[in-house]
């Protein structure tokens, strides 16, 4: 069966030392011969380029222009020459897999019903290390994001599926369709023509796909390289305002824009900061100062102003290509927005620049334009994302259960993300590589952290993002206890007990929003945000509970019920009958809790009540790498074995139990236990096996002291003990072992208590908070104080003139080795070289 025939259109601009691997990649395609054609057109290239074509490949078809047209031109000049069903586009500096036109084929003639327009590859850096495009993404002020780029090839694998737009260094298109809807804007020269293509194509009723099967690698940026940064601005910012001027209907365009405008003003003058003083500009200081009508400004600040005026000149073309487009749309722009996927992604690593515009948002009232979850939240797991999961995990994953039904949700874990959430995209990082961390945060608007996270990956700082800080685990009191169990040194626990304070320390400082399990531990964290000077004027202002700078999200519970899948103890491990009473610790043995007690009450009772048995559900941590391993767990099986109780009426799990399994556990057991020590880690501790047991209707006999053994007591679902009181568990065991009642007689008893500490209940502040994202009252006014100190900079400011210090030196170091070579030619090197042959010989 004869294949569509396809032309591959390269274009190119000085790109010399890149052809002969684009070529070669090319001709080495996996496709029919006399179906696939290869046209390259040079925009005016004075490095040889045309003459390797012409010498090194003659069946590529050559077009010399005698001026540099640009990428958009340039591409619609080959379509419009190529005969062929298809064209593929691709990036002079990328070299394609053998069956990336195969794959790219395939796909759109799978969906040639669905008026498939473009597929889009998946794009990789040169060695196939890292992620160079992998998925479309638009903010509502019109610039284009690649999200996952340089993150881990292997970390985000992408998914087949529709997309706002391919990207244009590798992509393939109808030919027929690509000319009728007008190709791309040549208006544009470079740089977001492919957004504004796809947008067009699913406006006037197209679509566009992507497939990750179709791969070519990609120098990143090799050609953008050799271009200013204030040229590449003023493109990206003025073809960023040509798309939403054609694109938007009146309601959004006429409350998006003047957001638009008034941003790129802030960004120019933000960008210009560190060159003029404002106050010059003020009347009121008129007598003061350089009174002198011109001053020096970076390029970059005049590249917003250039942008402006470029879309101004081409005024009446752009309005009557808007007028053009808005009569024959076929789609609305709220069914558009969903495939933006970072409608209110931030373009800028500035935080006043990000504060503008949630300004800007807030008053235009944007976020009321999108139909769909809109904040792009990452939520960092300290945990693997594995079969076996530990409290902190299963927080992390329920909490993007619950997000994600309201926002667009990254949950991402050191090493593993082998769970499967839906609407929740799950990424494994290198444990050991915060780069790819710091990436991943440069995609959200709100970053969500737990324990040492901040610590361990000091690049997620460096976005600038809204931070939400789960202070659920209050980790320097189980460091405090973990010193005293290891007999650690006095001056190594003072250096332990140093590190975590100075990591909550920065968490407090550098919060917007903070969560914690109980009141009691709110009033532990209001306490450490006012000697942290963060319950400011500002925040007592805009609310006196403080709610919205400190909220509760305690540890939740799934809102179906349990349901059993298989057998797991009675009749499973040997020693446990389907007539016992079975107690069961669910979740770990750590350094804090109390087993022994419990174990010295077994061995009391094992005579009497020789059907009552205890089950450990939890080995050691899944996690042990980070966590270590816990001495209490070897003590608590030493002690079973020394009391004649191990194996007999005392079992450990030696593993973790699956995640998934653990209800399994939950069904079988008569009880659950919990117990610890008198120490302040208790008080403030928020045990959330106890949550296990109230969603499975277990009643329970718990250590008195923290917040949960509270509710156990008023809400009578079991007996709470006192602290290291062997008697009183004794007579507890004993009693619960004598009035079994059955799970359907307590399901009412806790169907109450079980409503209230539901996910959804439980993450409805925090659901609150990403819906409306804000940073926090005081950083706004600090952060506006920097900005108006004297020479303060934006960060593209600084990044552009460190590229135009690098550029300098290179060309610098490129005159001098010229230099060097010509001298080598000349008379003085040859003696030299000469004498030294003489005094060798």
């Amino acid at each position: 069966m004869d294949r569509p025939s396809v032309s591959i259109i390269v274009i190119n601009f000085n790109g010399k030392k890149h052809l002969v691997a684009c070529l070669n990649s090319l001709i080495a395609q996996r496709y029919p011969s006399n179906a696939l054609d290869i046209i390259v057109v040079d925009n005016a290239s004075h490095d040889g380029s045309c003459d390797l074509i012409r010498q090194q490949f003659p069946s590529v078809q050559l077009i010399e222009n005698r001026e540099n047209l640009g990428f958009a031109p340039a591409v619609n000049q080959a379509v419009r020459l190529s005969q062929a069903q298809y064209v593929a586009l691709i990036n002079n500096d990328a070299k394609a897999d053998p069956d990336w036109i195969a794959q790219l084929v395939a796909e759109i003639e799978a969906h040639r019903a669905e008026k498939v327009i473009a597929v889009g590859a998946k794009m990789l850096d040169w060695e196939g290390q890292q992620i160079d495009f992998i998925q479309a993404a638009l903010n509502i002020f019109g610039h284009g994001n690649q999200p996952f780029t340089r993150m881990p090839a292997a970390s985000v694998l992408g998914h087949t599926g529709p997309q706002l737009f391919a990207c244009g260094g590798a992509m393939l298109a109808d030919r027929a369709a690509f000319l009728a809807i007008g190709g791309f804007d040549e208006s544009y020269f470079a740089y977001f023509e492919d957004v504004d293509f796809g947008w067009r194509a699913w406006l006037l009723g197209y679509q566009v796909r992507f497939t990750p099967a179709a791969v070519v690698y990609h120098r990143q940026h090799a050609t953008a390289n050799t271009m200013g940064g204030h040229q590449i601005r003023s493109l990206l910012e003025r073809n960023a305002l040509r798309t939403i001027i054609k694109h938007y209907a009146d309601e959004q365009l006429w409350r998006i824009l003047p957001a638009a405008l008034l941003l790129i003003i802030q960004r120019s003058l933000l960008d210009g900061a560190g060159s003029f003083d404002r106050k010059e500009f003020d009347l009121r200081l008129r007598n003061q100062g350089d009174q002198t009508s011109t001053m020096h400004v970076p390029k970059i600040m005049l590249s917003y102003i250039a942008a402006l005026g470029d879309v101004l000149d081409g005024w009446d073309m752009l309005w009557a290509e808007r007028q053009r487009i808005q009569q024959l749309r076929q789609r609305s722009d709220a069914e558009l927005f969903k495939l933006f996927e970072q409608p209110f992604g931030l373009i800028d690593i500035d935080i006043q620049l990000h504060m503008q515009q949630q300004t800007m948002v807030e008053s235009f009232k944007l976020r009321e334009l999108m139909p769909h979850p809109t904040t792009n939240v990452l939520i960092v797991s300290i945990d693997p994302l594995q079969a076996a999961l530990a409290g902190p995990a299963i927080r992390s994953v329920q909490i993007a259960k619950q997000l994600s039904q309201h926002c667009k949700v990254v949950l991402a874990a050191p090493d593993r993300a082998d769970l499967t959430l839906p609407n929740v995209q799950t990424i494994a990082f290198p444990s050991n590589d915060g780069a790819s961390l710091g990436e991943l945060a440069l995609n959200a608007e709100v970053i969500i952290v737990q324990g040492y996270s901040l610590q361990k990956y000091p690049q997620l700082l460096n976005a600038e993002r809204i931070l939400v800080v789960d202070l659920y685990d209050p980790f320097h009191f189980e460091a405090l206890e973990l010193a005293e169990r290891r007999g650690m040194s006095l001056e190594r626990a003072i250096a332990v007990n140093d590190a975590s304070v100075e990591a909550i320390s920065e968490q407090l400082a550098l919060g917007d929003f903070f969560i914690c399990a109980s009141e009691r531990q709110r009033d532990l964290w209001l306490g450490a945000l006012t000697v942290s000077k963060r319950l400011t004027p500002e925040h007592y202002r805009n609310d006196p509970t403080l709610r919205k700078l400190i909220d509760l999200v305690p540890f939740g519970l799934p809102s179906e019920p349990p349901k059993a899948t298989q057998p797991v103890m009675r009749g499973v491990i040997e020693g446990i009958n389907h007539a016992d009473v079975i107690a069961l610790w669910g979740g770990g043995i750590w350094e804090w809790l109390d087993p022994l007690t419990i174990i010295r009450a077994m061995a009391e009772l094992q005579h009497s009540h020789p059907q009552l048995k205890l089950v450990f559900m939890g080995g050691q941590h899944p996690n042990s790498q980070d966590v270590g391993v816990m001495q209490r767990y070897t003590e608590a099986v030493d002690l079973a074995k020394a009391l004649g109780l191990y194996a007999k009426t005392v079992f450990f799990n030696q593993t973790w139990v699956e995640y998934e399994q653990r209800v399994n556990y939950l069904l079988e057991a008569d009880l659950g236990v919990s117990a610890h020590h008198n120490h302040t880690e208790t008080r403030f501790a928020f045990r959330t096996r106890l949550l296990d047991y109230l969603w499975a209707s277990l009643p329970m006999i718990v250590s008195a002291g923290d917040s949960l053994a509270d509710v156990v007591q008023h809400e009578q679902l079991g007996q709470v003990v006192a602290i290291e009181d062997v008697q009183g568990w004794v007579a507890a065991l004993a009693h619960a072992a004598d009035t079994r009642s059955n799970r359907e007689q307590r399901q009412a008893q806790f169907a109450q208590v079980q409503q209230a500490y539901t996910w959804e209940q439980a993450c409805a502040p925090l659901v609150a908070f990403c819906r409306q994202p804000q940073y926090a009252a005081d950083k706004r006014r600090s952060v506006k104080a920097q900005s108006k100190q004297a020479g303060h900079t934006s960060m593209r400011y600084r990044m552009d003139e460190l590229d135009r210090v690098v550029a300098e030196k290179n060309e610098h170091i490129a005159h001098l080795e010229q230099h060097i070579k010509g001298m080598e030619n000349g008379k003085v090197m040859r003696l030299l070289r000469w004498i030294n042959r003489l005094r060798k010989g």
